[in-house]
């Protein structure tokens, strides 16, 4: 046994002196109380405090590992439990985010605990709705990069426009005659045919067909017209897309820009507006490719390949690049077609009106002073009736000395002389093509080396009957062509009223157009110029900008006449005069004319008892500023209406300031 206090021992007890004196044993006898230990010196005690420490500070760390433990296992525990709520909570949620593959973050988190704030809604928008479609034949037109208002129909698996969207987006070429049944669409050598609910057309001398019918009409009364049809007379890209539900879209594209597109660096939603509770259009995919039509701080305006427009977070776009979609071509172009070029450089036109055969002694008479003229237009043919039958005075020996005076003869065709229907003429194709074949056998007869066709139609005649006229005109000028004849048109200044004249179509149909910029002020309208130089330029502007008819086709129609206007007891009246009449009315009353530059004409006004007479003059000073005009827009031709009542010296004038 060791003894007590022996170093070899560490003993890390409590000690009690009694105890230690009574201790009992076993071997039957009570030990005698031990001697007490010697006392201890300070330095020994030090080294026993040194010897215990290691000790304590090793049960110390025991403890402490051991309440760690605890601890830790606690937290796992809690993180345990919360996990298991949450999967309980939120299980549907998660496996929708991992789904959608949502990016897993603090605004996630947030989506959790605050649904109704935070999460991302998932509604479907209601795409019959987004589209504006109505029933199973509807579909929506993207054009470029907007929805549009009209729609296409989808008949007989085939996309079809109606005539207003294509006349608004493609071509206004097309002839609708529903009294026949017809659609047609001429070129400068022909005219294509389709009987209307038919799946064939006749085209350069065959009989062609497509997969549906070219043309019908809707269930509402619409007349509608094949996509793949209007492709032969217009360049336009056109995708047809639909699914299951019938979400018939097609996107229609008609110019060819450069666009900003980006790819999707990871699958999300395409909504309808910027925000995340907006309802979803559909799904896109990672690596798809979108045209960015918008960006703004935190969403950008997109549309996908098939057509959607909508919204996607800045986020999921990866750096946009730009692209240009190849154009389409091969479509038929009319400016292309017709000859945009007229026969003559220049033409300086004089009208000579003719109720009587002449035998061209008038017609000289006329233009013994008209320096420059090379055009003269007498009045001889007068359509008289609704079967195209007409009255002429036409003279061989008339063109004879025309020709000897270096004239060419260009015949007028006018409608002023009878009253008649117009439109059960123009609108019935037997009866265009009788009038045609009549016209050109007389002028081949005559030698005449042009048609002036003079239509006239009031306003509400013109709605009804204008798409018929042109297209006579259309018909007329293959024919005229064909035989070497040139073809012009009068016409007043383009305006909302008359557009029934197809400005436009004009410009590429007609030789010339001749643009009769006078009557301003008219008979029964109020007292002002017959043709003020403003009235002048914007015939000219409209003509040229608005219609696109070149400067080289335009003759310039100009008065070669005045009115003297008289206002009395709140009626006002006027008589038309001669250019010479009117100066020597104002010089026999020893007026004295005032030049205005609003109009560029001298006026003058006349007070007798109590009628006001008033006069816009028409002389050399006032051509002079029509003429520079011309010039300055670069159109190189006139008319005059009519010979006989122009001034001394016009003549000179014009051809003067036309060809310096």
């Amino acid at each position: 046994m060791g003894k007590i206090g022996d170093t070899n021992e560490i003993i890390d007890m409590n000690y009690d002196e009694g105890d230690l004196n009574s201790a009992s044993y076993d071997d039957g006898y009570t030990q005698e109380p031990a001697p007490r230990p010697k006392k201890r010196s300070s330095s020994s005690k030090k080294r026993r405090k040194r010897r215990r420490r290691p000790v304590q500070a090793k049960r110390a760390n025991k403890d402490v590992l051991k309440r760690l433990g605890q601890s830790v296992l606690a937290v796992i525990i809690a993180i345990t439990l919360i996990a298991i709520v949450i999967m309980v909570a939120f299980g549907d949620r998660i496996k929708e985010s991992l789904a959608n593959r949502e990016e897993l973050g603090g605004r996630w988190l947030l989506s959790l605990l605050y649904p109704e704030k935070y999460s991302y809604g998932m509604d479907p928008a209601n795409l019959k709705d987004y589209f504006t479609l109505f029933n199973n034949e509807d579909v929506a037109i993207i054009l470029q990069d907007e929805h549009i208002a009209a729609h296409a129909k989808l008949f007989d698996g085939a996309v079809y426009f109606s005539i207003d969207t294509v006349r608004d987006l493609f071509t206004k070429r097309f002839y609708i005659n529903t009294d026949e049944n017809k659609l047609l669409y001429s070129t400068s050598t022909q005219v294509i045919s389709n009987v209307i609910g038919e799946k064939t057309y006749t085209m350069d001398g065959e009989l062609k067909s497509l997969s549906a019918p070219v043309s019908r009409f809707g269930k509402d009364g619409t007349f509608y017209i094949n996509a793949d049809y209007v492709h032969l007379f217009a360049d336009f890209d056109c995708k047809f897309y639909t699914n299951d539900e019938h979400i018939n879209r097609v996107q229609v594209y008609t110019k060819w820009e450069e666009d900003r597109v980006a790819t999707l660096k990871n699958d999300t939603q395409l909504r309808i507006r910027g925000g995340i509770k907006s309802e979803v259009l559909r799904q896109v995919n990672k690596g798809e490719e979108v045209e960015i039509l918008e960006t703004m701080e935190t969403w950008s305006k997109v549309k996908t390949d098939d057509a959607f427009i909508g919204f996607v977070e800045n986020k999921t776009l990866n750096e946009s690049t730009t692209r240009t979609l190849p154009a389409a071509t091969g479509a038929y172009h009319p400016e292309k077609d017709y000859n945009m070029t007229p026969p003559m450089d220049q033409v300086l036109l004089g009208w000579h009106q003719i109720f009587d055969a002449d035998d061209g002694t008038a017609m000289a008479e006329l233009t013994a002073s008209a320096t420059g003229l090379n055009v003269i237009s007498p009045t001889w043919f007068f359509l008289k009736d609704e079967e195209g039958a007409y009255t002429q005075i036409a003279r061989k020996n008339y063109v004879d000395k025309a020709h000897e005076k270096g004239y060419q003869v260009w015949a007028l065709v006018e409608n002023m002389e009878s009253d008649f229907d117009e439109y059960a003429l123009f609108s019935s194709s037997e009866r265009r093509a009788a009038l045609i074949e009549n016209l050109i056998a007389d002028s081949l007869e005559y030698g005449i080396d042009g048609i002036n066709m003079d239509i006239e139609l009031t306003d509400s005649k013109l709605s009804k009957t204008g798409t018929h006229y042109v297209q006579f005109l259309r018909e007329l000028s293959i024919e005229a062509h064909k035989n070497g004849l040139s073809l012009s048109v009068d016409v007043p200044p383009p305006t909302e009223s008359n557009k029934g004249y197809d400005m436009e179509e004009l410009g590429y149909i007609m030789d010339y157009v001749v643009l009769m910029a006078y009557d301003e002020h008219y008979i029964g309208s109020e007292a002002g110029s017959v043709a003020s130089i403003g009235f002048v330029e914007k015939a000219l502007n409209d003509s040229m900008q608005k219609y696109q008819i070149p400067a080289e086709k335009i003759v310039c129609g100009m008065p070669f006449y005045t009115r003297i206007w008289k206002t009395e007891a709140g009626s006002v009246t006027s008589d038309a005069v001669g250019m010479d009449t009117a100066w020597d009315w104002v010089n026999n009353r020893g007026l004295e004319a005032t030049w205005r530059d609003e109009e560029c004409q001298y006026y003058v006004e006349y007070q007798d008892g109590t009628a006001l007479y008033q006069i816009w003059l028409e002389d050399v000073s006032a051509y002079h500023a029509r003429t520079g005009l011309m010039k300055e827009k670069g159109v190189k031709s006139m008319a005059g209406w009519k010979l006989g009542l122009e001034g001394s010296g016009v003549w000179d004038a014009i051809n003067g300031d036309l060809h310096q």
